[in-house]
């Protein structure tokens, strides 16, 4: 909570002059919300990919995130009802962020591109803070024994046809009591679809992304 609470404190003093700087307008919000959702589901792939692959077990620091990771895999439940935790895991990297964003806009010249750059470092600190959270959604949570949901992916992987595939994911994640608005927002493709990362717990070797799946190609 503590963690949480800082990061919260940060990031409104960021958005506090992000928000007073001379040049702020619209279009460059817009612009750095979507890139800021790229950027953020850019760093969760590659570090997933690298904590898959790259880190050993004994390596300090990584190797025991990454035997986390690997477990994951095997016990895909993360559970979207820990918001303090998950949120959390999403503050330690939003932090720096977040200060970086109060420090080019206090040092910075008051032009277009200094605002865009700093709009677009206050939104990956804002997406980078709900990334754990938006991950959780794409899984069971605690509303399905993971050894059943395992089973219910092997069962909907071996359907023939793609499209039969989407449905029944889409069926089985109806069923697991996913709230309505994340819904609507991973059909939209802002969140990550469930329908799409379960790609990575079949071979993971693609979908390493975590956020929206923007990055994934």
């Amino acid at each position: 909570r503590v963690v949480v609470a800082i990061c919260l404190i940060l990031q409104v003093v960021a958005l506090y002059a992000v928000a007073n700087h001379s040049q702020r307008n619209l279009l460059a919000c817009l612009i750095a919300f979507f890139v800021g959702g790229y950027i953020t589901d850019t760093i969760s792939g590659m570090f997933h990919f690298s904590f898959d692959y790259v880190w050993p077990a004994r390596f300090p620091v990584f190797g025991p995130v990454a035997v986390d990771f690997r477990g994951h895999h095997l016990k895909p439940g993360l559970d979207p009802s820990a918001l303090v935790a998950n949120i959390t895991r999403g503050a330690y990297g939003a932090i720096p962020l977040a200060i970086a964003t109060w420090t080019v806009t206090r040092t910075a010249d008051q032009t277009w591109t200094s605002f865009l750059t700093v709009a677009i470092l206050m939104s990956t600190s804002v997406w980078m803070l709900g990334f754990h959270q938006i991950h959780s959604y794409t899984h069971m949570g605690s509303k399905l024994p993971a050894a059943e949901f395992n089973a219910a992916v092997v069962e909907i992987n071996q359907l023939p046809t793609r499209r039969e595939q989407k449905e029944a994911f889409i069926k089985l994640f109806r069923e697991l009591g996913i709230p309505r608005y994340v819904r609507v927002l991973q059909r939209s493709r802002l969140f990550l679809r469930p329908e799409v990362h379960w790609r990575h717990h079949i071979n993971f070797e693609t979908d390493f992304s975590s956020v929206n799946g923007w990055a994934d190609p």
